[in-house]
């Protein structure tokens, strides 16, 4: 059965004089994996940190307690729109990091783990592992900073524009990983590609303007007519449920 991740109530952030997002009630489903959609600027980003408690004022609970206990204790793994690799380690001591429970410094891994090994070799590091963290491409990097995430064992994934710089081949792994591997996890992600949200989501948090337009499941969100008015541009649905996609 599905129960609740994240229930938040009375959100507000804002910026000097300007409201960013606001949010009166919503609730986040556990067990299965959730999309924030909207145009730029909607506070999809906003609302992510706001999760954890990085930006905003509000009632947010996570598995219906406080939040910043659970974050100590490891129930949220983060993937950012932007890694930090500027530590002298190689791909492999990267992603090896151990959760900080304490402050620094991190300590890797002194020896290889079979499930790092696995991680690596199915997003396409295997080869890479004992380069330069910094060496890397946008694209190579962004993957390394995935399964950093994924070798937390965290119940709760959230990724801030996961497929930033990756290639179709590889948004398409990612998505297919974190959907094959749903029972272990749940991932709350903002996502721009509308098709990738309806393919692989099974809840929709729909934003435009710092406030939620709807929220719910891909037959309750996804539908043509109200993309197109919050895009503000003509959107056409092909298809049904998961097989539902978009053209412009």
């Amino acid at each position: 059965m599905t129960s609740t991740s994240f229930h938040i109530r009375n959100l507000s952030v804002h910026s000097r004089s300007k409201t960013l997002l606001t949010v009166d009630e919503l609730a986040i489903p556990h067990g299965c994996h959730t999309a924030i959609i909207g145009p730029n600027g909607a506070g999809k980003s906003t609302l992510l940190k706001a999760l954890i408690g990085q930006t905003g004022k509000g009632q947010i609970e996570l598995f219906g307690q406080a939040v910043a206990p659970q974050l100590k204790q490891g129930k949220v793994a983060w993937v950012g729109q932007h890694g930090r690799y500027q530590l002298p380690l190689t791909v492999r001591e990267y992603i090896e990091l151990s959760r900080p429970t304490g402050g620094w410094p991190l300590h890797s891994s002194p020896t290889a783990s079979p499930e790092a090994d696995a991680l690596l070799d199915y997003f396409d590091l295997a080869d890479l592992a004992d380069k330069r963290i910094q060496t890397l491409s946008g694209g190579e990097q962004q993957r390394a900073n995935i399964i950093r995430a994924l070798l937390q064992h965290a119940p709760l994934l959230l990724l801030d524009e996961p497929c930033n710089h990756l290639d179709i081949r590889h948004q398409h792994s990612l998505m297919q990983y974190l959907n094959r591997h749903r029972q272990n996890f749940s991932a709350v992600m903002v996502l721009h590609d509308l098709n990738l949200a309806a393919q692989y989501a099974q809840h929709i948090v729909l934003l435009n303007q710092g406030k939620i337009v709807a929220a719910g499941t891909l037959d309750a969100v996804m539908r043509a007519e109200l993309l197109a008015e919050v895009y503000q541009w003509p959107i056409r649905a092909v298809g049904e449920g998961s097989e539902r996609y978009f053209k412009v």
